[in-house]
């Protein structure tokens, strides 16, 4: 069962992800698009779910409607002002810039251990 689920399209920075959970030993599962993310979280039940705001095969504004309660820290480019305020009213539990995100990203993962 995952820990985390990474919904994030993006191969480089979702390489990046999964190095930094392999080192702090979280299991973390990848979500492609908005199917396969709510598919995983009806089976796996994760306790953290990191997302890209920008990515549209995952629909993440009406996917995140669907993630019935699940943490979501999402992360989108710092000028999508109008995003992250969406984001937030959507359910997203924290909105940071990919700067951020990557910066705090063993902080983030820790917090599903």
């Amino acid at each position: 069962m995952a820990q985390v689920i990474a919904a994030i399209p993006d191969i480089f920075f979702r390489a990046k992800v999964l190095e930094t959970a392999k080192q702090l030993s979280v299991r973390l599962d990848v979500a492609r698009d908005a199917d396969e993310l709510l598919q995983q979280i009806r089976t796996e039940k994760p306790r953290l779910i990191l997302m890209d705001l920008q990515a549209k095969a995952l629909q993440p504004l009406e996917t995140m409607i669907a993630l019935d309660g699940i943490p979501v820290v999402g992360y989108l480019a710092h000028e999508e002002v109008a995003l992250r305020e969406q984001a937030l009213a959507a359910g997203c539990s924290e909105v940071l810039t990919k700067g951020q995100f990557s910066a705090s990203l063993p902080a983030l993962l820790r917090r599903a251990l």
